[in-house]
């Protein structure tokens, strides 16, 4: 079985990789291993490879620790037991095959421990697995491959997955099993110098000569014992006879000075490249060797610009500046130099204050170590577009270096104790949440402290204009509030740190500070119209002890509590309709709410809480809302807010109330029928509402209710949405409740967002990869495949994310079952890609979808869209 092909990766499809791994012990739910048929004829086997890659921290082969080869009469029975009915392993890191030439790709394998495998007859299934530790090496998957039937099996026997024990993959993994009888003598000789037995080493050298005549001489008369060939048996073709004899040495003599060598490409990279070249030869040149029947076409080299702006033909590896491409030449490049403080060596010396910088020209010098070790690093180790800074403290105190919301672009902060020394601080976003995707970091420091500063970029700039403001101080630390609780201390910030105490900041005191908040608990609840307004602080507030509110209401939104400071405020309607709660305020932090129903703070029940809302537009980068909240004259509902993971500032709430008689625009299928509509009359019309509004002031948005009458419409972009996240890289599947007899196609709708420290709308949605999954209802899979029709429409949600349809041509007769569970994902590799972001639906709340996020499927709290065509 062969389904890797030649050495150069030709026959390799790089837009997929199948997960295929054993995982350490905390993770063994996970162990998964990708299986593939071949006819077995009763031979036996001997080795086995597979092409191997990963993701998710993945940082090569030196992570994996051990090999096993599994065979399997039935995909079944490897949804049973990953251990086959042949197993065999070997530890250890395995070996790269040098002569693979697809980067980001190694071929690895093994040989049979012991004796050769003994595979059964007919269909057989073959899988090997590495075992790789997921929190040091993150996750390895088998290469898919273009020569196979494209039928193979994903199988996960303890369900961490969710796809139940094995799921159906219509791709071919890169797997190939060498083996035979068991006898070196029932395999082929060579085709061409099958007489070349031996050379200088002891072993054939491509050449028929001297060595090869005095070896079968040296065996004369030898026989095999059924496990080996004699070394001089080399006559007749095609397989030979197992016995040295005279036709052995007829045959040596008849062939002598032969030259089977491989020749291919020496290339000298911009100095040219020479075809039909020995190996030997090419290295004795100075050049590099391209591999076996390799041509010059693959020698490539193009324009290189460098540091000072000059220009020279260089290999991609040779470049040490801004390789322009294949092909491209200097005399057609524009070349910019790079700033003078590119390079560590060149540092501008700086003092305190604001310096401008412009990283637009700069290349990446300094070395991968932004590694997570000090500061988080999002999956990249690399701080790209650098320039450098020297700077010498000159007060004992804190060194304060900021480029918050002062850069237009996604920025990265380092700072050394000298050049190609040691790291001793960074930061990729600012920690206060306040600076989007800029960054800004304090690190202590004495008078006479002298430290290497390195700015650049998150990512590759590419010529991208990269320009901002520097601000660097060194703050000297002098006495200032500090709340101990209730009580204030006029302390320096390290004496207040010692006492449990929160420093308010310089050149406070506690004449201007109120230490603790008055609305610090349920029973002091600030009351507030609706609609009204209030103003909050919890800066100084403390954890009221009314217990950790139930995140499984709001769940994927990061309510994450975690004892968090809060404060309380109760209003009580006088109206039957709908409230809106938002915490939207732009100088405002990263915020956490819950809302409770009841009459006093003992009877109090939660009825709803969010973490991260996408809503409105205009507000801090994490912000909380609830939306359409039903509520009742009279009724008392008490607000909780918080900060994730503790987090605290100030802030601004708002309260919005509609009576459920209000009338406004009401926009059907694309057009506004009436402005007089109640919101229950636009409902009953299948209608988006527009409270307030006339016709003549909305843009009625695209159509996308279903048709068909097996399906859950789209909430809109005015009403309580939920985007929930459903991609396989990211590890969240997500399934809507279904029940359909039978599946032709089915469409869904969401948003393809990019999470960096912050969700932002993917700059091209039509590529996103999309997959979906048929179930029964015990979350088997009946069906499923990658690819969809993609359609964008003319609906924004928050007034940035817009919203797409993927249509799935399924195909599903029903031959296995109903449809209970309707499943669709995006496809990545993980963080820093594009994600499929489920829009929820109309048909909200419990009973609607379930959520897989490894742990097992499990029933969420918001219903999804879809629409099916039976």
């Amino acid at each position: 079985m062969d389904q890797i092909g030649p050495d150069d990766g030709a026959d390799i499809d790089t837009s997929n990789i199948l997960a295929n791994q054993i995982f350490e012990a905390g993770f063994a739910q996970y162990d998964i291993a990708v299986i593939d048929d071949f006819e077995g004829t009763g031979l036996q086997g001997s080795s086995m490879a597979l092409v191997v890659s990963g993701w998710n921290g993945y940082a090569g082969i030196a992570g994996i620790s051990a090999l096993q080869v599994n065979f399997y009469q039935t995909f079944e029975d490897a949804g049973v037991s990953l251990v086959g009915y042949v197993n065999d392993s070997v530890a250890g890191t395995p070996d790269a095959d040098p002569n693979w030439g697809l980067a980001g790709y190694d071929l690895i394998g093994m040989t049979a421990t012991s004796t050769p495998w003994a595979i059964g007859l007919g269909t057989q299934w073959a899988g090997m697995i590495p075992t790789n530790e997921f929190g040091t090496n993150g996750q390895t998957g088998v290469a898919i491959s273009t020569v196979g039937d494209l039928v193979a099996y994903q199988c996960n026997p303890a369900g961490g997955f969710g796809f139940g024990p094995f799921q159906q993959v219509a791709y071919n993994a890169a797997f190939r099993v060498l083996g035979g009888t068991g006898n070196a003598c029932d395999l082929p000789l060579p085709t061409e110098c099958n007489a070349d037995v031996s050379g200088p080493s002891g072993v054939p050298d491509g050449v028929v000569g001297v060595d090869d005549v005095l070896a079968i001489i040296g065996t004369y008369g030898e026989v095999g014992d059924g496990t080996s060939r004699p070394q001089g048996d080399c006559f007749p073709l095609p397989d030979g006879n197992c016995t040295v004899d005279v036709d052995d040495l007829l045959e040596a003599i008849g062939q002598y000075g032969n030259d089977c060598r491989p020749l291919g490409a020496c290339c000298f990279g911009v100095d040219g490249c020479q075809e039909n070249e020995l190996e030997s030869n090419c290295e004795a040149l100075g050049g590099d060797w391209l591999g076996g029947g390799s041509a010059c076409a693959a020698c490539v080299s193009g324009a290189c610009c460098l540091g000072d702006g000059s220009c020279i033909q260089a290999t991609p590896e040779d470049c040490t500046g801004a390789y322009q491409g294949d092909s491209t030449d200097c005399g057609f490049v524009t070349c910019v130099p790079a700033p003078d403080n590119d390079t560590c060596d060149g540092a501008e010396v700086i003092g305190n204050g604001d310096t401008g910088i412009d990283v637009t020209y700069a290349l990446t010098n300094g070395p991968a170590d932004f590694d997570g070790t000090l500061c988080a690093n999002f999956s990249v180790d690399q701080i790209f577009n650098d320039v450098w800074y020297s700077y010498t403290a000159d007060c004992d105190g804190s060194l304060e270096i900021s480029l918050c919301n002062q850069v237009d672009f996604d920025s990265r902060i380092a700072i050394y104790d000298a050049c190609g020394g040691t790291m001793l601080a960074c930061n990729d976003d600012a920690d206060s949440g306040l600076c989007g995707l800029t960054s800004e970091l304090v690190y202590a420091v004495a008078a006479g402290d002298s430290v290497i500063i390195r700015v650049g970029r998150y990512s590759e700039g590419g010529g991208t204009p990269s320009t901002g403001v520097m601000s660097v101080n060194c703050v000297i630390p002098s006495e200032g509030a500090c709340c101990v609780g209730e009580t204030c201390y006029d302390l320096l910030p390290d004496d207040c740190t010692a006492f449990g105490g929160s420093y308010e900041g310089a050149g406070t005191d506690c004449l201007g500070t109120q230490c603790g908040v008055t609305n610090n608990d349920c029973a002091s609840a600030e009351t507030v119209d609706c609609s009204g307004s209030a103003l909050f602080d919890t800066s100084n507030a403390f954890d009221s002890g009314f217990g950790e509110p139930d995140a499984t209401q709001c769940d994927g939104t990061y309510l994450d509590w975690g004892a968090s400071p809060d404060v309380w405020f109760v209003t009580t309607p006088d109206i039957d309709g709908t409230m809106d709660i938002s915490l939207c305020d732009a100088a405002s932090y990263d915020t956490s709410l819950v809302l409770y129903e009841g009459s006093d703070c003992g009877s109090l029940v939660q009825v709803a809480c969010n973490g991260d809302s996408t809503v409105e537009s205009g507000c801090q980068s994490y912000y909380s809302g609830i939306y359409g909240h039903p509520v009742t004259s009279g009724n008392s509902y008490y607000i909780r807010i918080g900060g994730w993971n503790g987090a605290t500032g100030p802030g601004n709430l708002t309260l919005t109330c509609l009576d459920s008689g209000a009338t406004g625009a009401c926009c059907v299928g694309g057009a506004c029928v009436a402005d007089d509509y109640t919101a229950d009359q636009c409902a009953t019309s299948g209608g988006t509402w527009y409270a307030g509004e006339a016709c003549a002031d909305v843009d009625c948005p695209d159509d996308v209710a279903c048709t068909t009458g097996n399906g859950a419409n789209t909430v809109l972009p005015d009403g309580a949405w939920i985007a929930g996240t459903a991609d396989s890289g990211a590890g969240y599947f997500r399934a809507a409740w279904v029940s359909a007899p039978a599946v032709s196609s089915m469409s869904v709708t969401g948003l393809s967002l990019i999470y960096n420290a912050g969700w932002s709308a993917c700059s091209d949605a039509s590529t996103l990869p999309m997959g979906y999954n048929l179930m029964d209802g015990g979350y088997g899979s009946l069906n499923g495949g990658s690819g969809a029709n993609y359609a964008p429409t003319n609906l924004s949600y928050a007034g940035v994310y817009p919203l797409s349809i993927w249509d799935f041509a399924c195909n599903y007769d029903g031959s296995l079952g109903s449809v209970v569970y309707a499943g669709a994902n995006s496809e990545s590799n993980g963080t820093g890609e594009c994600w499929f972001l489920w829009m929820s639906s109309t048909a909200d709340g419990e009973g609607q979808s379930s959520l897989d996020d490894g742990t097992g499927w499990v029933e969420e709290t918001f219903g999804l869209n879809y629409c099916i065509t039976e």
